[in-house]
């Protein structure tokens, strides 16, 4: 285990590089995890609390600790070597380990607590309810999860919302994971803990509820605090109501039905017809395709329903968190990502790293900066952004060939008339050039 996490100035010779920790024999040591800064230039002690004394670590400097322990003559002290220890009172306990994302506090705000040695004191002050901060370290400490958001800084699980709860139910078809499955979490979003289980493709899990987390991604609870991610599911609802469809989903839209309708088996009006929807029915949607002037909508449940029998409901997500970036800033590092793919194959309902489709490639670029999900497919994403009119695409912007709600390819503008793109099948990912025959019309500033 290397000891040292940042470049450190040490007085005199360093034994630290490279350096194993060694089970000591000596005093009762309690196991932790973290990381301990110096508040001063400290002097170091051996085991038996003897000062060593050819060199010390610098001030201000972190230094990795996996014990604490009582030393003779000198007290509570922290190992950051073998054989060798900090006294507490000279350096900062920061424990738990780097994370980085994004918690909300409840309605009702959250504590704020700052560690101090062994535990998490209450400060007495609290975060405002309904709030947004982004966690620069993360701890499992008396069964709750700690988050990091400023300075010693902490709040508790107890005080924070993993998403929006969403009243839906139905079935989970597990369609689109790896070989190996998807994962099966306890709980969900920053809080959740790989159980272990893997479901196969082509499963079904009844589902109690849905939650979209902050990062904008679904999660369907399959059990008692058990839970899958929606990226690797096809959903049949038993419960869907237009309080539900009111909520951005990465994975589908909605639409409500306007008079009663036929459900076509495929989308054109000459398909058989499978079954019937009434007027007022909330339907969730998966894809959509335009044949002359009407839009077909795939329902989650199966079939295809026609624009002239429904109306769409259109819901925006919420804005993009930046991870702690300035707008130029990210926007700037989506377009280094995106340039990054560049010659990466095609690959139909490809999202990375090795080959995309085209709105899989928005997804993963945006992800690979924010951290959040924009969307799976480009209806979602229209609405990742605020409209504006092709003539006013700026570096950045995201590109939509197609009718709003209906669109059928995105890409990322550069600015001077160029894009980024994954096409379609046979090509690679590549930079085109805005044409009269092949020319946006929508676009959605980042």
């Amino acid at each position: 285990m290397n000891k040292k996490i940042l470049t450190t100035l040490l007085l005199g010779t360093s034994l630290f590089g490279g350096t194993i920790f060694n089970p000591l024999t000596v005093n009762a040591a309690d196991n932790i995890n973290g990381v301990v800064t110096t508040s001063k230039v400290t002097f170091l002690y051996n085991q038996d609390g003897k000062k060593i004394t050819n060199r010390a670590l610098a001030a201000n400097t972190p230094w990795f600790t996996n014990k604490k322990i009582e030393l003779p003559k000198v007290g509570t002290s922290f190992q950051v070597a073998t054989n060798e220890f900090v006294k507490a009172s000279d350096v900062q306990l920061q424990t738990g380990s780097a994370a980085n994302g994004i918690v909300r506090t409840k309605s009702s705000g959250a504590l704020i607590y700052n560690y101090q040695t062994d535990k998490y004191v209450d400060s007495s002050n609290r975060l405002a309810g309904s709030s947004a901060w982004k966690y620069n370290r993360k701890d499992n400490f008396d069964g709750k999860t700690w988050y990091q958001v400023a300075t010693n800084t902490w709040i508790s699980s107890d005080d924070v919302s993993d998403g929006i709860t969403i009243q839906n139910t139905g079935t989970a078809q597990i369609s689109y994971a790896p070989a190996s499955g998807t994962t099966l979490f306890n709980g969900l979003g920053p809080n959740k803990t790989d159980s272990g289980q893997r479901l196969a493709n082509g499963t079904n899990w009844h589902f109690s509820q849905k939650v979209i987390d902050w990062n904008g991604d679904s999660w369907y609870e399959v059990g008692n605090n058990a839970w899958i991610s929606g990226a690797f599911t096809k959903i049949k609802n038993t419960s869907f109501n237009e309080a539900a469809a009111k909520h951005w989903d990465p994975n589908f839209g909605a639409v409500k039905v306007t008079k009663n309708s036929g459900v076509y088996s495929d989308s054109k009006f000459s398909a058989k017809q499978t079954s019937q929807v009434s007027a007022g029915t909330i339907v969730e949607v998966a894809s959509t395709v335009q044949e002359g002037s009407t839009i077909w909508y795939e329902t989650s449940n199966g079939g295809w329903l026609p624009s002239t029998n429904v109306q769409d409901i259109s819901v925006k997500r919420s804005a993009i968190e930046l991870n702690g970036k300035t707008k130029s800033q990210a926007i700037e590092a989506v377009i280094a990502s995106a340039k990054n793919q560049l010659g990466k194959p095609y690959v139909w309902n490809g999202k990375g790293p090795d080959g995309f489709d085209c709105s899989g490639l928005m997804q993963y670029v945006f992800r690979q900066v924010t951290g959040q999900n924009i969307g799976s497919w480009t209806v979602p994403q229209e609405t990742a952004g605020t409209r504006v009119s092709t003539n006013q695409a700026k570096r950045g912007d995201l590109l939509f060939w197609g009718t709003p709600g209906a669109s059928y390819h995105v890409a990322l503008y550069l600015g001077n008339n160029q894009y980024l793109n994954a096409l379609r099948p046979g090509t690679n990912v590549k930079i085109d050039n805005i044409s009269n025959s092949f020319k946006p019309k929508i676009t959605r500033t980042s």
